[in-house]
């Protein structure tokens, strides 16, 4: 194993700490709220990817995207699943559900559909980035982002198949 210094070893620690805390951070956003070069970092990052893997932990240290996390690995989540709350309500779901079948569709299509509490989801939904709302006249228009896609692991044709089915 090569030598480590007490500063990459701290800046490590910090590393973890963060990416446990967080659903995910950037290596911009890691290098820069650690106060540290931005390759260090990646080194840093990669030594842990390693590390979670070799050690058959539990955890995981990823790259998905331009995010760094730290997950349950997939052969785990049997174990978890029912410790785990479902990050959307069912009230939110249920519009979301709307929402990618008419994608894309007018908010005030929707507020018909699931009455006035859909405001509400319609801003929770924005906020937690699985929908976008482009304003168009007195109403918006809701389309689904990929982290719908992603969450659901599902991609726009599979989606269109499966409400084509139903």
């Amino acid at each position: 194993m090569k030598y480590m210094s007490q500063e990459k070893k701290r800046s490590k620690a910090e590393i973890e700490a963060l990416l446990f805390a967080t659903n995910g951070l950037t290596l911009d956003e890691i290098s820069e709220r650690i106060g540290i070069d931005k390759k260090i970092a990646e080194e840093i990052l990669e030594d842990l990817e390693l590390e979670h893997e070799k050690d058959e932990r539990g955890i995981h240290v990823i790259q998905e995207g331009k995010l760094w996390k730290m997950s349950v690995k997939p052969e785990m989540t049997p174990q978890i699943k029912d410790l785990l709350p479902p990050e959307l309500p069912k009230g939110l779901t249920k519009t979301l559900a709307v929402i990618a079948a008419k994608k894309p569709v007018r908010q005030s299509t929707i507020v018909k559909i699931r009455g006035n509490k859909a405001y509400d989801h319609v801003k929770k939904l924005i906020r937690s980035g699985f929908i976008t709302a482009d304003k168009k006249g007195n109403t918006q228009i809701l389309d689904l982002t990929q982290k719908f896609f992603d969450y659901f692991k599902v991609s726009e044709k599979e989606l269109k198949q499966q409400i084509k089915e139903e």
